[in-house]
């Protein structure tokens, strides 16, 4: 099976995970990544974390790596991006990374590594380790806590040298870094870490900088259990935000709680979402706007590889989705709205005070029935992946709390009913999105989660 075949597609998934997983492959890997590494180090085990396949184009994964050190101990861990292509992509001139490696070995971000990048074209593999980024150039510097202790002390939020830890790293996507700076600088009785999110552009961190201000302002004003997580500062010269740490657990590990305890939270989320609906036209500045039609198509889009893997459920996401498309148009329409457009249970974060919602980078001028329906399907995802008894339940109460909330809109079920189709349309991008194509059950698990989703479309067409 050589990796031309794997690539297209025509080698299955059992192609595609003996790529990323198998033996010969994973040794291959590893004396590539040794080779990046100084002197008296050496890779450990490779803990994969995600993996994204673009059949005919190209396979990305992304691990951990401990490096050990002479006596066998765990002294760094490495984050590694790998893509496997029939052909590469053609590398920028020599002295412009060599450039960012000469940054990051100057600010001390290469303790154990002697490379940041490597190229084997005749395997079609590139191999990025963290700091490297050429589309994120300010990764390097931002990592750099001498430069961190700079810029905190410019905008007034600590005269120290931080901590970082490299929470998300994706080249040519996003970075999410966080800042461990000593409690007494800021005022708190303990560690309050801060999290940097980095943007392509200035502009890109302004605009996301003012959203996530405005809403925020906004949940605060309205004080319904429900606030957010505002950001701290930020630096438009390096593309940055700086956000305080939330506290609170993720709704989606608590899904398991007494049913009376989760009715009483998504009685807060239903009421606070119509809140954000309810918002001021400030709330819409700076907004693009999307639709149920694009996203449909990036639906469509992000199942690609299982056209390529599994033809047959492809056919039955491309029913769903056009009959989906065919109903939404069919029904009355409004004017869209703020949206939070990722509205989902990992960014409700619990406390005993109440929730926070996090993560307004998405936020788009739209129809609301978009959030309703994103929920929804979040829910769907979670309980059937735990296998927790009481979704229609947690999904009733939240539409219960959201229809309380605008009883004086006649509106309100109309929205409902757009709702149950994003709702269908979201659960198929979540499944294409989230089940891991490295998993051994990868296509059971897909097929039975778009039978779901059919499911799910059958019954609102009923209704």
């Amino acid at each position: 099976m050589n990796q031309e075949e794997i690539l297209s597609g025509n080698a299955g998934v059992a192609g595609v995970q003996r790529l990323l997983d198998g033996q010969s492959s994973r040794r291959l890997l590893k004396r590539e990544v040794q080779k990046m590494l100084r002197e008296g180090y050496r890779a450990g085990p490779f803990h994969l974390t995600r993996a994204k396949f673009k059949p005919g184009r190209k396979l990305s994964a992304y691990f951990n790596v401990p490096v050990l050190d002479s006596t066998g101990e765990a002294s760094h861990s490495v984050h590694l991006a790998v893509t496997w292509q029939n052909s590469l992509d053609e590398a920028p001139p020599a002295e412009s990374w060599s450039q960012l490696k000469e940054e990051a070995s100057e600010s001390g971000l290469m303790p154990v590594q002697s490379e940041l990048w490597r190229d084997v074209p005749e395997k079609g593999m590139r191999l990025q380790v963290w700091p490297f980024d050429p589309k994120f150039p300010q990764l390097v510097r931002l990592g750099n806590p001498s430069y961190a202790a700079r810029i905190f002390a410019s905008l007034g939020i600590a005269d120290q040298t931080p901590l970082i830890t490299p929470i998300r790293y994706r080249p040519k996507e996003r970075h999410v870094l966080r800042y461990e700076i000593n409690s007494s600088e800021r005022g708190h009785g303990e560690s309050q870490p801060l999290y940097a999110k980095l943007y392509t552009s200035g502009q890109d961190a302004a605009r996301a900088f003012g959203v996530a201000s405005r809403v925020v302002d906004w949940l605060e004003f309205n004080n319904m259990g429900l606030q957010g997580n505002r950001p701290e500062a930020i630096s438009q010269e390096d593309a940055v935000i700086f956000y305080p740490h939330a506290p609170g657990i993720p709704l989606s590990r608590q899904l398991h709680r007494s049913r009376r305890w989760l009715a009483e939270q998504l009685h807060i989320i239903g009421r606070g979402l119509v809140t954000l609906h309810n918002g001021p036209e400030a709330l819409q500045s700076d907004l693009k706007q999307n639709d149920f039609t694009r996203e449909a198509k990036v639906v469509r889009r992000a199942s690609e590889h299982i056209q390529t893997l599994l033809p047959d459920t492809y056919q039955k996401i491309l029913e769903v989705v056009d009959r989906a498309e065919e109903c939404y148009s069919s029904l009355p329409q409004e004017e869209p709205t703020f949206t939070h457009a990722d509205f989902k249970s990992d960014h409700l974060l619990t406390t005993r005070q109440g929730l926070t919602l996090i993560d307004f980078d998405t936020c788009t001028l739209t129809d609301p029935a978009l959030d309703l329906g994103k929920f929804l399907a979040d829910l769907e995802w979670w309980f059937t992946l735990r296998r927790l008894s009481g979704m229609e339940e947690a999904q009733a109460e939240l539409l219960k709390a959201y229809i309380a909330g605008k009883e004086s809109d006649h509106t309100v079920h109309e929205r409902l009913e757009r709702a149950k189709l994003f709702h269908v349309l979201i659960l198929v991008k979540i499944v294409a999105r989230r089940v891991p194509i490295y998993k051994k059950d990868w296509a059971s698990k897909t097929e039975q989660l778009i039978g779901r989703a059919s499911q799910v479309l059958d019954k609102a067409i009923k209704v």
